[in-house]
């Protein structure tokens, strides 16, 4: 994850797994106070048709599902301590 000089964009990297184990790397740019939904949109423009609402998974710092009516912002420290330990899982 990286934020922008305005700290109001981030950029959040992924990491998929499709049906043929093969891992799909693509990184997102999108405002903070998009909510959770804005994201798994963008997702799908990704990746093509998740048959499933809700696949967001946050699973560092803490285990959690990503509620589509949340806001991003709320899933993130405003200054997160390392970078490289956020990870959000996209479940098939």
């Amino acid at each position: 994850m990286s934020t922008s000089a305005d700290n109001d964009i981030i950029s959040l990297n992924f990491r998929y797994r499709n049906a043929g184990n093969k891992n799909i790397l693509f990184a997102i740019e999108i405002s903070k106070d998009k909510k959770v939904s804005d994201l798994e949109e963008e997702v799908r423009k990704k990746l093509g048709s998740i048959n499933r609402n809700d696949f967001l998974r946050q699973i560092y710092p803490e285990e959690k599902p990503m509620r589509t009516e949340d806001r991003i912002f709320s899933y993130f420290n405003e200054t997160p301590d390392d970078e490289d330990r956020i990870h959000i899982r996209i479940l098939p």
